[in-house]
């Protein structure tokens, strides 16, 4: 009953323009957060329908990538997973659901490896040449710390491609809701070399998700200091002298 009471009152708050999120979310413990998605499967074995409206997302991905080793955060039950196998030579899918991962390993795809835990503590120990967020830092309690994270995971030159909702979708697991502004500032604020970020479409011509590829530079980057008047002011006397 308690349960049944939890889910009118979130709906209550939806409808009154308030955002919803699971119950156990809100607490925004690691616990938590990990008891929610522990009792659930992530189901996208959807994403190779090319009449569900989120195939133009999956083919958007599949797009990006192409070879090496890539990292898949938030894998689910293996939807995108089983997509995205063929084009790597290694893939390591991560999710912080067990279920999840035991479907993605039913599926027996030989050049993949699952992971579990919680993304804030994941430590892979190695890098990758791809890094894949689809679907994920609207769930998230802390989007930049992660994106950031998920960044220093990339070898030099690596991508990590990102796709979040546009706006407000109606669903009581989303923690954040951005827009391309909003996503675009983010994404600022990762040591990368590059990024791009621009809407998706669906089907129907409207602009249903935010996409990025931020890239990382092939080689670190020399100190900047152009924002350092003192510092500039300095080398211009220098070369002058």
């Amino acid at each position: 009953m308690g349960g049944l009471l939890t889910r009118v009152g979130q709906s209550i708050r939806w409808r009154l323009g308030m955002l919803v999120a699971a119950a156990e979310l809100e607490k925004g413990t690691d616990e938590s957060v990990a008891w929610f998605y522990n009792n659930r499967i992530t189901e996208c074995t959807f994403l190779d329908d090319p009449e569900h409206y989120e195939y133009p997302r999956a083919q958007w991905v599949l797009g990006q990538v192409d070879g090496k080793t890539l990292l898949e955060i938030g894998c689910g039950n293996g939807g995108m997973t089983r997509l995205l196998a063929p084009k790597v030579d290694e893939l390591t899918a991560f999710d912080v659901s067990a279920p999840s991962l035991k479907e993605v390993e039913e599926l027996k795809l030989p050049n993949v490896v699952t992971a579990q835990g919680l993304i804030e503590s994941f430590t892979p120990g190695r890098q990758f040449d791809w890094v894949v967020l689809s679907e994920v830092i609207e769930h998230l309690r802390d989007p930049l710390a992660v994106i950031k994270k998920a960044f220093e995971f990339l070898a030099p030159g690596g991508s990590l491609v990102i796709t979040t909702p546009n706006g407000h979708w109606e669903s009581d697991e989303h923690l954040h809701e951005f827009s391309l502004k909003s996503f675009s500032n983010i994404l600022a604020e990762t040591e990368c070399e590059s990024f791009e970020a621009s809407y998706l479409r669906d089907r129907d011509g409207l602009r249903r998700w935010l996409t990025a590829t931020i890239r990382r530079a092939d080689t670190p980057a020399a100190p900047d200091d152009f924002f350092d008047r003192t510092a500039t002011a300095k080398k211009r006397r220098q070369r002058s002298s």
